[in-house]
């Protein structure tokens, strides 16, 4: 090999090491940046749907928690009732407990029904204004 030949091949080396090594363009840069912007809008995105997902946990286990306390209310509410009432059926709250449960409309009608002005209120709404008493 020449000296000459030898310059020729350094020179395709450096040229290859700095290509390797050379800064990207603007318009490279741009796209990047892009890019890099899209991913942030992704993640932001992301973000706020699991910050959403468990803004509904949170509310699903505070309603589920209202409920515990509007049967405990209910069983409360019925005790004082049969207590005074019919004693006879306090034996049966239970029974009647899982009979109308998640029917508890259909349970304060046939109170209303069977006992008149004399049944106990023991609707949601008059839940929500005692509930603080229950706890």
């Amino acid at each position: 090999m020449t000296r000459g030949n030898q310059r020729e091949v350094d020179r395709a080396r450096a040229q290859a090491r700095a290509a390797k090594h050379k800064k990207a363009s603007t318009s490279e840069n741009k796209a990047r940046a892009k890019q890099a912007l899209n991913s942030k809008d992704i993640m932001r995105q992301k973000q706020a749907a699991a910050d959403e997902k468990k803004r509904k946990e949170a509310e699903k286990a505070k309603l589920a928690e209202e409920k515990k306390l509007y049967v405990k209310f209910l069983k409360r509410e019925l005790q004082n009732f049969y207590r005074q009432h019919a004693p006879e059926n306090l034996d049966n709250l239970p029974k009647i407990m899982d009979k109308f449960k998640g029917k508890y409309d259909k349970l304060q009608k046939g109170l209303e029904k069977k006992y008149g002005d004399k049944a106990p209120d023991i609707s949601w709404e008059k839940f929500q204004q005692v509930k603080s008493k229950v706890i």
